[in-house]
């Protein structure tokens, strides 16, 4: 029976020694099984050697589902099959854009939501593009991170983000085979409505501006755009409803670049998603040292990497709120530490 690996991690870690052995087998044979599902992830593979030299637990982070709500991962329960198989998504946060500046610097001083909204109006612009520290972030993010194994490029249809996904991971090619693979999906642009950032471009504005780009499940006009600012509600819905299509991809490994709204309203907000923390302890950490917080807003073209898996909801029992949809699966996310190397 496949448990999340967290869960796996979480009983070798407190367990008795002898335990302790026979949980870390468990996660060896996870890992393995994500490797023959071509699901590289060094995070969980350095996790399970640790946890077979374990022989007392050491700090771990608790599994942390919203803002307000901590829980640890229960392993006494048991866990149902995956009803859609993990893969490893990489997400990112466009590069600052036009509509940015200011209203990111209130926003991280602490402004309230109105004073975030009012700064974005003021330097509001159609689609906004990446500013040139934008376009610096992105390529900077870039030489980061070796992205070489990513199969699928999913991007919301906004310039910036578009912009963002081909600085960080160019197209290889201008064949249909490269175009399959990136893909602009409607379900996660930015928190729609009010802001002229929010609109989108016609479809063939989009088509001749990035060719290499498959635009094919968009509309030609962006008739879901109003004067009236986007619900939280619906807003975190279409989020999860895409996560819900890139587990439906037979890609196993995925880059997603979309935005700091819609991130924040479908991982915190929605209640069939479940945001878990699987990071790693550094042997650099120090106990003054603050760790983020997995529920933390993304900043601009910050890249987080995630395991995430469908479950059943009828039968899925950990950390599950009590608003969730149990006629719909439920999406766990388990942060992972991000890769030194991403080209695994």
């Amino acid at each position: 029976m496949i448990r999340p690996p967290l869960a796996f991690i979480q009983m070798a870690l407190s367990a008795s020694p002898s335990a302790a052995a026979a949980a870390a087998q468990r996660i060896h044979h996870h890992a393995s099984n994500l490797r023959t599902a071509s699901l590289p992830s060094s995070a969980l593979r350095q996790q399970a050697e640790e946890a077979m030299k374990a022989t007392t637990p050491p700090k771990r982070h608790a599994s942390i589902i919203s803002e307000n709500t901590t829980v640890e991962n229960d392993t006494n329960k048991p866990m149902p099959e995956p009803l859609l198989p993990p893969k490893r998504v990489l997400i990112v946060r466009h590069g600052q854009a036009q509509h940015n500046p200011r209203a990111e610097a209130a926003r991280e001083a602490g402004c309230a939501f109105d004073e975030f909204l009012r700064l974005m109006e003021l330097d509001d612009a159609h689609d906004a593009e990446l500013t040139d520290l934008g376009e610096n972030q992105a390529q900077t993010a870039r030489e980061r991170y070796a992205l070489s194994d990513v199969e699928l490029v999913v991007s919301s249809p906004l310039s910036r983000a578009l912009r963002t996904a081909d600085l960080v991971h160019p197209p290889s090619e201008s064949s249909e085979s490269a175009k399959r693979r990136r893909i602009a999906i409607e379900h996660f642009r930015e928190i729609n409505g009010k802001l002229l950032n929010a609109q989108r471009r016609p479809r063939s504005d989009l088509v001749q501006k990035f060719p290499h780009w498959c635009f094919q499940a968009i509309p030609e006009l962006d008739e879901s755009w109003t004067e009236e600012l986007e619900s939280r509600e619906d807003c975190s819905e279409r989020g999860y409803r895409g996560l819900l299509w890139v587990l439906q991809q037979p890609e196993q490994n995925v880059l997603l670049v979309c935005h700091g709204g819609i991130l924040n309203y479908t991982l915190n907000g929605h209640a069939n998603v479940v945001l878990l923390d699987g990071r790693r302890q550094s042997n650099t950490d120090s106990e003054s040292e603050e760790v983020r917080c997995v529920t933390k807003r993304f900043g601009n073209c910050e890249l987080r990497e995630f395991v995430i898996t469908g479950w059943d909801s009828a039968g899925y029992n950990n950390g599950l709120s009590n608003g969730a949809n149990q006629l719909e699966p439920v999406i766990t996310l388990e942060e992972v530490t991000l890769s030194q190397d991403l080209s695994l």
